[in-house]
């Protein structure tokens, strides 16, 4: 078991977080990334995602010697394939409390949530979807996403073997025309696209990867830059905070075309929501040694929880959903939510835990 590290702590950060946001209308939602920055704990999940990368295709020594290209490529694939299985497994549970939250409570709006519907009325065609992933309901749909961007990242990986800015361009240009033509991956059974579009979000997994890859290499550089961006990054954060609170989104209609780069739009990831993402990791860069030393136990939970993430991730959005249903057929209050908060809490913990031990004895 690796001891807390800065990744590792923010990714639990942004675990707990993607739980609280899950279930709509909690107050706890206050306090998290979305109210006070244009991005929120998705963005900041993805982009740590793309940090954790740069360890695994790099060696021990600051990356001066990668890991074998071959390798690092079946790396990528098994890592996908684990987390097209954790899908799988994790969105039948999902259709299955409904399914059963329905029949107990006699309630058959419960069959409709989410976009959950053709599971049950279309469900050869909907199964299907499923194992190819082109059918996702609400809140079940980011390790699709994640899966793809594996699957990305091994021509990025490869590319920054031959050069690091020749990763970024051939990132950015995919980005780029994205947006400009509105290029999608499309849902089926249902019509429609995916929610967050692998083709566009991939920006932001190379940049956390180039991004600790950088840092591994020309460590002095890569802290003097962060030291001259800190003032310009809590800049951008603090104006970022004050769009949110002031509830401004541009309008559609009147932004210039290709409109996907003035919108807020979280689908396409629109580059003021990247820009919002780099501020905020780089003006919460420096903060991570003063919790460690301010906050230890909590620096530990959220690491733990980390450390997992995808077996965390996995309880924590069926936690999220069975909060959900409990809300719906309940009378709502702040202690009803707080117990709620708590018993989540308390079960990603020991979600952690029993991965970790599983790990310890495998």
């Amino acid at each position: 078991m690796r001891p807390p590290n800065a990744i590792d702590f923010w990714r639990g950060v942004a675990l707990v977080m993607i739980f609280v946001n899950h279930i709509p209308g909690l107050d706890y939602s206050l306090v998290t990334l979305r109210n006070y920055a244009i991005s929120d704990a998705a963005e900041l999940f993805v982009f740590l995602a793309g940090c954790s990368l740069a360890f695994l295709t790099n060696g021990s020594n600051g990356g001066s010697e990668p890991k074998p290209v071959g390798r690092v490529i079946m790396r990528l694939l098994l890592r996908a394939f684990e987390i097209w299985r954790a899908q799988i497994v994790t969105i039948s549970i999902a259709i299955a409390m409904l399914g059963a939250g329905a029949i107990a409570f006699n309630d058959p709006l419960l069959l409709e949530w989410h976009g959950a519907g053709p599971a049950f009325t279309d469900t050869v065609r909907s199964s299907i979807g499923l194992a190819l992933l082109t059918y996702q309901i609400g809140y079940f749909n980011i390790l699709p996403l994640y899966v793809v961007l594996l699957l990305l990242a091994i021509v990025f990986v490869v590319l920054s073997r031959w050069s690091l800015l020749l990763a970024l361009v051939a990132s950015v240009a995919l980005y780029v025309a994205t947006l400009a033509f509105q290029l999608k991956l499309p849902s089926w059974p249902v019509g429609g696209a995916w929610f967050f579009n692998p083709l566009s979000w991939q920006i932001l997994i190379v940049l956390g990867f180039l991004s600790i890859t950088v840092q591994r290499r020309y460590t002095a550089v890569w802290h003097e830059a962060v030291v001259r961006l800190w003032p310009w990054a809590a800049a951008v954060v603090c104006v970022g905070a004050v769009i949110v609170w002031i509830d401004y989104r541009p309008d559609p209609m009147t932004v210039p075309s290709p409109r996907f780069f003035f919108l807020f739009d979280k689908e396409f990831l629109s580059p003021v929501r990247i820009l919002s993402m780099m501020a905020v990791a780089i003006a919460f860069y420096p903060a991570y040694p003063v919790l460690s030393r301010q906050m230890g136990p909590a620096v530990r939970y959220f690491s733990s929880l980390g450390r997992n993430s995808l077996a965390v991730f996995c309880v924590a959005s069926l936690l999220a959903l069975g909060g959900q249903i409990v809300r719906y057929l309940g009378e709502p209050t702040f202690l009803f939510d707080t117990a709620i908060v708590v018993t989540g809490l308390v079960v990603l913990r020991i979600t952690a835990w029993v991965a970790e031990f599983q790990s310890s004895t495998s």
